[in-house]
């Protein structure tokens, strides 16, 4: 059985250095194959340094997608220049967004995945809720280089121009996985939903949904699984900062992670093997005894 730490919405820069590091040596300790990182890792130029720094305190993979705090303070396509640069030159970081499907082999039975991660950043589209009366406003809009450089009247066009384009890389990587997998785990940052998008145990209404939905994401995974019955997908995403499930489809299931920012810790273990991906949910007590 393979086994995946799920971790999502860190924002390094927002927690203590002590709190930081005790996070490092909590994922360090962990028996695992790999560290999922489900986005806002930091925030701008910061983003490459403190993946480096993951990368060098553990001995698994990293595989990670990026959040819209990820870019603030710059821009989305200068950050994901500077992160998919880094990643090929260091093996143990693997940026989804830039990477095709990867196969998930347990050394038992490497001659026959069954398992495949992706992953897309995705983006709240503006597909969902309604926009145009939402009286939500983003930082994003401000400290996002393709937003403050546009005028307000142009943000709706970006939002759907930014979820088209994870919809159509996400379609890609989906058509591109060979026919013996069966199970396909998907990172996201941006719930696809707005039955997946949660806040306190509610889902989003139609004033954050247009930001915290990236409907055209959800439109190409239940496209994808109406078509593939015999296949499960399993979707983990961040961005609410607050846990909830939903199971839009019988072999689609999302898993949104709860965060505490300033506090980065651990959201799951992912447990795979032949028959299923089971998200087994951390144990804060015995986070407390290992810290």
């Amino acid at each position: 059985m393979l086994r995946l730490v799920w971790t999502t919405d860190l924002h390094l820069h927002d927690a203590p250095a002590e709190t930081r590091e005790r996070w490092i040596r909590l994922v360090a300790n962990q028996p695992c194959d790999g560290v999922l990182i489900s986005g806002d890792i930091a925030e701008g130029e910061h983003v490459t340094e403190w993946l480096h720094s993951i990368a060098e305190s553990l001995t698994v993979p990293v595989y990670f997608v990026l959040g819209n705090h990820d870019f603030y303070d710059a821009s989305i396509s200068l950050v994901r220049q500077r992160i998919t640069r880094m990643c090929r030159d260091n093996l143990g970081l693997k940026y989804l967004t830039d990477c095709s499907a990867i196969e998930l082999v347990d050394t038992a039975d490497s001659e026959h995945p069954h398992t495949c991660l992706i992953g897309e950043d995705g983006w709240g589209d503006a597909t969902e809720g309604n926009y145009e009366k939402s009286y939500v406003e983003l930082q994003d809009f401000i400290r996002i280089g393709e937003f403050n450089s546009d005028k307000p009247s142009q943000w709706k066009e970006t939002l759907q121009a930014l979820g088209s384009h994870s919809a159509e890389r996400l379609a890609a990587k989906l058509d591109a996985i060979p026919d013996q997998v069966n199970q396909i785990l998907i990172v996201t940052h941006v719930p696809p939903f707005v039955e997946s998008c949660w806040y306190e145990g509610q889902t989003a209404d139609e004033n954050w949904a247009p930001f915290f939905v990236c409907g055209q994401v959800g439109h190409v995974l239940k496209e994808f699984a109406k078509s593939n019955p015999n296949r499960q997908l399993t979707v983990l995403c961040g961005h609410t900062h607050h846990h909830g499930i939903a199971k839009p489809m019988s072999n689609l299931i999302v898993h949104t992670g709860g965060s505490e920012i300033g506090t980065p810790s651990i959201v799951a273990t992912v447990c795979i093997d032949e028959r299923r991906v089971f998200i087994e949910p951390f144990d804060e007590t015995h986070a407390a005894q290992s810290s």
